[in-house]
């Protein structure tokens, strides 16, 4: 008899132990000090987005003190050392990119530019902001920008007849990654000097690729994929080699994401991927039912969860430091 109790209390304690073991909804498996990603939040269709973030616990809104956008903020980007963002705003007439502290204030349009500007992002070393702008006013060509912190030495990285989407910084300033239809109807993913030169698709597949993120170390780039006719997270290095699907997102009765997205504009603005600081977990956006919802995934697939359960849309993640 008293084996048998002593048997019941041992299962007991790895029934426990197991349960212990599973992620709440909406918590990191490592959440640390580091922990804190900015995103867009829409909660209504009719209502203008804003920017949040949240450290596993809490989701604070980050609020512009200076001004006020009739359309709200978003795609926003943290600098490395956690003083700085940039975002895109519609205080300045049009969408623009704008830069202010962390804590809202000292805002000001990241390029003079009367043309529509946007996904801004640092360097790492926070000297430099990449962004996209139009040819002419909000029409024409999106081009790839790079422009000093202080507003100084704007210069033109690209300049051809397709868009431009989502540049990125590699993490030794070296390379940027960023997304163009210029080698055919489908958007790629490409990745040139900081200077503009050598620009190289390293996806080079008929479906469209967009929202690609470098990894802390620059190894690998996370991008979002809907080849073979699925949404799926994938990784590879910087010259395309080594490809791996991350989410494996197949058709199945317990899929849980849709098939595809409906356009590149959707997949370029609406959706996005961002690296953990200690380059093991990837934040990404996923469509769950009718709504784009953030996901966070180990880098070899598994412990994928839903980032945090809120209203409306999550799009456009940022990893902050």
């Amino acid at each position: 008899m008293k084996q048998s109790n002593q048997i019941r209390l041992i299962l007991l304690g790895i029934t426990l132990s197991i349960i212990s073991s599973f992620p709440s909804q909406g918590q990191s498996t490592r959440v640390n000090k580091d922990f804190k990603i900015y995103f867009t939040l829409r909660e209504n269709e009719d209502e203008n987005a804003r920017v949040v973030s949240y450290d596993g616990k809490e989701l604070v809104d980050f609020k512009v003190q200076n001004g006020k956008s009739s359309r709200g903020e978003n795609k926003p980007s943290v600098s490395s050392d956690g003083k700085w963002i940039v975002f895109n705003t519609y205080q300045f007439g049009g969408w623009k990119a704008a830069i202010s502290s962390i804590d809202g204030s000292a805002i000001r349009q990241v390029s003079k530019s009367s043309n529509y500007s946007g996904f801004p992002s640092f360097s790492q070393d926070n000297q430099w902001i990449v962004f996209y702008e139009h040819e002419n006013g909000r029409m024409g060509n999106r081009d790839i920008y790079k422009i000093r912190v202080d507003g100084t030495e704007k210069t033109r990285l690209t300049q051809n007849s397709k868009h431009h989407y989502y540049p990125a910084f590699s993490p030794d300033g070296s390379k940027i990654a960023f997304v163009s239809a210029r080698e055919g109807g489908n958007y790629e993913v490409f990745v040139m000097n900081s200077d503009g030169s050598e620009p190289k698709n390293i996806t080079k597949n008929v479906s469209h690729e967009s929202c690609p993120s470098w990894s802390p170390d620059g190894k690998r780039l996370a991008f979002l994929s809907i080849r073979d006719g699925y949404l799926n997270l994938y990784t590879m290095n910087p010259d395309g080699s080594g490809l791996k699907n991350v989410t494996n997102n197949q058709k199945r009765e317990s899929n849980q994401f849709i098939q595809t997205a409906q356009s590149v504009d959707e997949l370029s603005y609406m959706y996005g991927t961002s690296w953990s600081p200690d380059g093991k977990q990837i934040v990404f956006v996923q469509k769950m039912g009718e709504l784009q919802k953030l996901f966070i995934v180990d880098t070899d697939g598994k412990n994928l969860r839903e980032l945090v359960e809120t209203k409306g849309e999550q799009t456009n993640p940022n990893w902050a430091k």
